[in-house]
C-alpha cells in the first residue's frame, strides 16, 4: 500500500464532536470512514459536524456512510453537517439532491451554532 489513504480525527470545539477527516473517502476507505462516524455518534451527539477540508474524493460507498448516518440522527432530531466540501463534492451534493439531505456549511463554528440551534 503506498501510505495512509485517509486520516481521520476527532476535535472537541465549543462543545461539540468535530470529525476531521483528511484523503479519499471511497469502497476502500468507506469502512475506516463509517467507524469513525460511528464513533462520534455513539458518544450520544445528536448533530454530526464534518470538517471534509482535506478530503479530495469521496464516491458513493462515502455518500453511503452519510446516508447511514443520517437515518439514524434523523428520528432523534439530529442532523449531518459537513464543512468546507471541494467543489466536485458540493458538485455531486448538488446534481443528487444530497444537499437537500446533508447541510453543508464554510466554516466550523457556522457548523456548530446551526447544531446548537436545531
Amino acid at each position: 500500500m503506498e501510505g495512509i489513504r485517509l486520516e481521520t480525527e476527532v476535535k472537541e470545539m465549543d462543545g461539540m464532536q468535530v470529525l476531521d477527516v483528511a484523503g479519499e473517502i471511497d469502497v476502500y476507505t468507506a469502512p475506516q470512514f463509517k467507524d469513525a462516524v460511528n464513533n462520534v455518534l455513539a458518544s450520544g451527539q445528536k448533530h454530526l459536524i464534518i470538517n471534509m477540508e482535506n478530503v479530495s474524493y469521496m464516491d458513493s460507498s462515502g455518500f453511503g456512510a452519510l446516508l447511514s448516518a443520517t437515518k439514524r440522527l434523523r428520528p432523534q432530531g439530529g442532523t449531518v453537517n459537513l464543512v468546507k466540501c471541494s467543489g466536485a463534492i458540493d458538485r455531486i451534493l448538488r446534481i443528487t439532491r444530497l444537499n437537500t439531505v446533508f447541510a453543508t456549511f464554510e466554516s466550523i463554528p457556522e457548523a456548530i451554532e446551526a447544531g446548537k440551534n436545531a
